[in-house]
């Protein structure tokens, strides 16, 4: 792939683990990953999700992998920027089978129909003042056709469409993708990524209630700023957050 960020990659496959993240950042802090490696496995037993949640999968029927990059030589306030094009990258892949109903919500989560169908967790190293390293875990819900009753916010590219689909397919697209957006890091400006980015978002320019440790509002989300925070406008007056600082409140909303 002319450009690409991976200019190669390995598949390190698994039927189970308690979580492929797990395994990646082992591998990526004794020095044993490749720049492109790929964890991937059928069922994890301790799935990683946001803010310490768990990620639900029952065997064999979705898509759950961790990207290994070794060498991101990333100034941190570009991090925003990188976790901006991994959701792009998972929203393409989304939005190509559902399109026009797929939307981003702040920071990693991609959803249809208000409802959450894939999840990204972003975990770093650092070297001196750089990022070196990264591993990208990305959960996407394919086949799975039902849901715990504590998760009625969930949803499967099955429960959407009472199809199956290939996962195998959905992993190329997925990979590809990555790849592309990846390779724009160094070359487009945050104000230039924003663009692509915040008209995605799900709640952008729509009332929905929130969640904090201390309060429950309602408020406007107006985009986000320079550095990556989520911005709400609320009858306290403008409002700024960090990833989980806040949360969504999807049954209120």
């Amino acid at each position: 792939m002319p450009g690409a960020f991976f200019s190669e990659f390995k598949i390190i496959s698994y039927d189970q683990v308690e979580s492929t993240n797990a395994i990646a950042m082992q591998r990526l802090k004794k020095g044993e990953a490749g720049n492109g490696d790929i964890v991937i496995t059928k069922y994890q037993i301790k799935g990683k999700g946001q803010s310490g949640n768990s990620w639900y999968s029952s065997n064999g029927t979705n898509l759950l992998l961790s990207i290994i990059c070794t060498d991101l030589k990333l100034e941190p306030a570009r991090l925003p920027m990188f976790n901006m094009l991994i959701s792009l990258a998972v929203y393409n892949v989304v939005n190509n089978f559902f399109e026009g109903n797929t939307s981003i919500k702040w920071p990693n989560d991609i959803l249809v129909n208000e409802k959450k169908i894939a999840g990204i967790l972003i975990e770093t190293t650092l070297s001196g003042e750089l990022v070196k390293g990264g591993v990208i875990g990305i959960g996407i819900n394919i086949n799975e056709e039902i849901f715990p009753t504590d998760l009625p916010e969930a949803c499967s590219f099955y429960t959407i469409t009472n199809k199956y689909y290939d996962i195998d397919m959905v992993f190329k697209m997925l990979f590809d993708q990555v790849n592309l957006e990846l390779s724009k890091l160094k070359l487009v400006d945050f104000d230039e990524l924003r663009k692509d980015y915040e008209p995605l978002m799900f709640g952008l320019g729509v009332k929905k209630y929130f969640r904090t440790p201390e309060k429950e509002f309602e408020g406007t989300i107006s985009g986000i700023n320079s550095i990556g925070q989520l911005c709400i406008d609320s009858t306290d007056g403008p409002l700024i957050f960090n990833n989980k600082e806040i949360a969504f409140d999807l049954a209120h909303s």
